[in-house]
């Protein structure tokens, strides 16, 4: 549902015209923490044959690891939100709120 939400958001932030940068960055790392999040829990699920070549759970995890790499590893898109918010957040009075 969360990821869901993100991806609407992200896309009406487009349509509005905007470049969507900082949306994107949250987005995608929504998704694929999620996506990783299940892909582990099924590996985790059937145990040695999770991680046995030619099964589709082995397939499914080395995609969605990939995913999290391609456009900017995840952890740079966190690290650079942060930095963003904290910027943001420097400039006003430290609520957030404008």
């Amino acid at each position: 549902m969360r990821t869901t939400l993100s991806s609407d958001w992200c896309a009406d932030v487009l349509d509005a015209g905007s470049a969507g940068t900082n949306e994107s960055s949250m987005t995608k790392v929504a998704v694929s923490d999620a996506l990783f999040c299940v892909a582990d829990r099924c590996v985790q699920i059937m145990g040695g044959t999770g991680v046995t070549r030619d099964t589709v759970v082995e397939q499914v995890f080395r995609e969605v690891r990939a995913f999290r790499i391609y456009d900017g590893p995840t952890e740079v898109h966190k690290w650079s939100l942060a930095r963003k918010i904290k910027r943001h957040v420097g400039k006003g009075d430290g609520t957030g709120s404008h």
